[in-house]
């Protein structure tokens, strides 16, 4: 993976009362971004505050209110910027598969295909190399992998975490002799 280039991405997501947890009903209140060379160099970053045009549901888990998320772009506006970032990279997300089916339901609902064709989850990758940790949990391994969380649940600062425990966890892959889980992810539109 190391000749590869990678974007950590971070979704904050809400909706309807619940946890917001559904990509097909839900949508994102925040988006961060963080792309990286294949030496793990920052080469760029965008995050916003996004307005879903629904309520943004579970407050109490993220903080994320009407009235804060009022005048923030909507997703439509930010798409062809959040496109070109992700566009030939690895999607790389804890929860990869969640952040990318909230991304291809986002990019979808504008009718543009999600432009990302392979994705890598850090929960995937610790599964792997399974730590001494109680579980996975990003904040988990935070804490294992020396990293500082501040804002849990916050897209800004968890994608911030994240990029830090990849480097931990490509490290630790390494010094196994592991096969990264990278997995295809087709552009879809659904």
């Amino acid at each position: 993976m190391a000749h590869a280039t990678r974007v950590l991405a971070r979704l904050g997501a809400g909706g309807r009362g619940d946890l917001g947890l559904r990509p097909g009903r839900d949508r994102v209140l925040s988006l961060a971004v963080v792309t990286l060379d294949g030496h793990g160099r920052r080469t760029g970053e965008f995050s916003t505050l996004l307005d879903p045009g629904c309520d943004p549901g579970p407050v109490h888990v993220h903080g994320l209110t009407r009235v804060r998320l009022a005048g923030a772009p909507t997703f439509e506006e930010i798409a062809p910027q959040v496109g070109a970032l992700l566009s030939g990279r690895v999607l790389v997300a804890h929860n990869a598969q969640f952040d990318y089916d909230f991304l291809a339901h986002e990019f979808a609902r504008v009718r543009w295909w999600v432009p990302v064709s392979r994705r890598l989850g850090t929960l995937a990758l610790n599964r792997l190399i399974a730590p001494a940790t109680p579980n996975l949990k990003l904040g988990t391994l935070a804490a294992h992998y020396g990293v500082r969380q501040e804002r849990a649940h916050d897209a800004q600062d968890d994608v911030r975490a994240l990029t830090e425990i990849l480097q931990g966890s490509l490290d630790a892959a390494g010094r196994l002799g592991l096969d990264l889980p990278v997995l295809t992810c087709p552009p879809r539109q659904d």
